[in-house]
């Protein structure tokens, strides 16, 4: 028996998770990164503490696993895309990481929005704009830290920064470039697009492009050191955390539909041609074996069920977890529809980036009464994420005959057969376990020869677990619920932009 090592480095968490041929997790580690805020909407990291955290994650998942490290075949990266991780010459960190809910150049983006640049932007590169890509934090980078540039030897994304680490090479895949963004027909960078954004002067440390699944190096004896591994495993290119999670869910072919039910909702088609409808919205990321990754993401997922528990507490176990059971309970007993109340779930200060985009938008409850207890409540935020979904892949051409449902969220029943009964479509959950891992360590399998090609691991590793049909009358139900959510958060758009100004004015 040969193992793989798969790394999801996330936005709040590291893991490492060991598998066998077959798919098993067989051992598992994680750790929380520290985020550095040192100003209000910044968000970084100081990248040796996360190295270190990633080490340690490394050596917990080869104890868990109770195997010796030469027995780890290969091992592949997965992370959070866009930031900017800059090392110098020596290969030190020029700076702390910028990661991608970072807000900073948010006004710049205001700016080229009002110059009228950003649908040439989504022209070249498929992908709406967010102030925590890395074009934008280097246009932020030119005009407030101009210094850097000079002493940069290479401007890496997340998972690049760790293989980097473990192997001394610099090197990036077509996901990550997708999200930088660079020309998504071409598969490059753009230098074009970087001195529209203002980010002119960095294409010399833009890193090298190997493909998602190739052998980019070896773990270096420094490394094996650090890590617990043998020197000399063969460490692949790796991609992009949204790609890798819709590859270790069995997703592959043209037409798959697969959301992500995570911090965000990354709502997500496999396309084979680079297509941009809706126009202006979304993103389009380069996927291995010459498909797309369409995605339309609500940016506020699971993150609207944690601000709702942290601010109005829910039942707990006896080691002091959330007790989602009990609570599911509740919520089950309560009526569709919440008795007329409606969450639009805007919680995440990125706000909104499809199915329509307004980065100034808030969430809002609606419909509340003297008679609206937190049950109610609690309802209408697990239904007002399946509304969101059902809105994204509405806005997306074609449609969608089963939805493959992953992530942290998918692991409610009573969830799942929500979604079936508002999207209207089968919801199937995959047996495969820790998904964003499982996509880079099945490409790792496949660059040593464990199996012949992509399909083959997939379909040897992953199976539909659970399969959820709608409910017809829950299904006419929730249209109607539907049509009002739709309602509101189309009149709620015309107070997004009043709110803004008023709040701009107060500031002032």
């Amino acid at each position: 028996m040969r193992y793989l090592l798969g790394i999801d480095k996330g936005t709040s968490m590291v893991k490492s998770v060991v598998f066998d041929e077959d798919g098993r997790t067989v051992g598992t580690s994680e750790e929380r990164v520290e985020v550095l805020s040192p100003r209000p909407g910044w968000h970084e990291e100081d990248p040796e503490a996360s190295w270190q955290a990633c080490c340690r994650t490394i050596r917990g998942a080869i104890a868990d696993a109770g195997i010796g490290a030469d027995e780890i075949a290969a091992l592949g990266i997965a992370a959070h895309m866009g930031g900017a991780w800059i090392i110098d010459d020596d290969g030190k960190a020029l700076r702390n990481a910028v990661c991608w809910p970072d807000e900073r150049a948010q006004p710049m983006l205001t700016e080229l929005g009002d110059k009228g640049v950003l649908d040439e932007a989504f022209a070249i590169s498929g992908n709406g704009l967010m102030p925590g890509i890395t074009l934008m934090i280097l246009a932020w980078l030119n005009r407030h830290e101009p210094d850097i540039r000079s002493k940069a030897k290479a401007v890496l994304g997340a998972k690049d920064y760790f293989r980097f680490r473990l192997t001394g090479g610099i090197a990036t895949d077509p996901s990550d470039v997708s999200f930088v963004p660079g020309d998504i027909d071409a598969q490059t960078h753009s230098p074009k697009l970087a001195a529209l954004l203002g980010a002119d002067g960095w294409d010399h440390v833009l890193p090298e492009i190997l493909a998602s699944d190739a052998i980019a190096g070896e773990i270096t004896a420094a490394a094996a050191e650090a890590t617990g591994l043998r020197a000399g495993t063969p460490v692949i290119t790796g991609c992009g955390d949204a790609v890798a999670n819709v590859i270790g869910a069995g997703g592959s072919r043209p037409g798959e539909a697969i959301t992500v039910l995570g911090t965000s909702c990354l709502n997500s088609l496999i396309v084979d041609q680079p297509g941009r409808e809706p126009p202006g919205l979304g993103f389009l990321f380069a996927m291995p074996g010459d498909n797309y990754l369409r995605i339309l993401p609500n940016t506020s997922g699971t993150i609207t069920m944690d601000w709702f528990l942290d601010h109005f507490g829910g039942s707990k176990t006896e080691a002091g977890k959330w007790d989602f059971r009990a609570m599911e309970d509740r919520v089950a007993a309560t009526p569709r529809g919440a008795d007329g109340v409606l969450l639009l779930p805007y919680v995440n200060t990125a706000g909104v980036l499809a199915p329509f985009y307004d980065p100034r938008a808030r969430g809002a409850f609606f419909g509340m009464s003297n008679q609206t207890t937190r049950d109610h409540l609690m309802r209408a935020v697990y239904e007002a994420l399946a509304y969101a979904t059902r809105d994204c892949f509405e806005a997306m051409p074609g449609g969608q005959d089963v939805l493959t449902l992953t992530g942290g969220g998918a692991r409610s029943a009573f969830w799942a057969q929500m979604f079936a009964d508002v999207c209207k479509v089968p919801i199937e959950i995959s047996t495969a376990e820790q998904t964003g891992a499982a996509g880079v360590a099945l490409m790792a399998g496949v660059a040593v020869g464990i199996w012949p090609d992509l399909a083959t691991a997939q379909a040897r590793t992953s199976s539909v677990s659970a399969r959820y049909e709608p409910d017809a009358t829950a299904s006419a139900d929730y249209d109607r619920w539907y049509d009002l959510y739709r309602d509101v958060r189309e009149t709620y758009r015309s107070y997004s932009a009043r709110r803004a100004e008023t709040v701009g004015r107060a500031s002032a």
